[in-house]
């Protein structure tokens, strides 16, 4: 007989967790929010990450622009 491999065993944890947590429903509620919670989080902090890219790029551009019209000061007054 040959050794299961890595799914057939995640599967059987997984069943043994969810058939020893349905004895205690709070538990697995609890099991279920806090994967939602962890979910929502990352996703809110790549938004806030692809935000502040977009606000530093745009804090570039209004330099850039307000630099533009600032006197060379390589150039020598005449």
């Amino acid at each position: 007989m040959m050794n299961p491999g890595v799914t057939e065993e995640a599967g059987g944890t997984a069943r043994a967790l969810i058939t020893s947590l349905a004895s205690t429903p709070m538990i697995l509620a609890l099991v279920v929010f806090n994967l939602f919670y962890i979910g929502m989080t990352t996703w809110l902090q790549i938004k806030q990450g692809e935000r502040f890219t977009e606000n530093q790029t745009m804090w570039e551009r209004m330099v850039e622009k307000a630099m533009a019209y600032c006197p060379d000061a390589t150039r020598k007054p005449q």
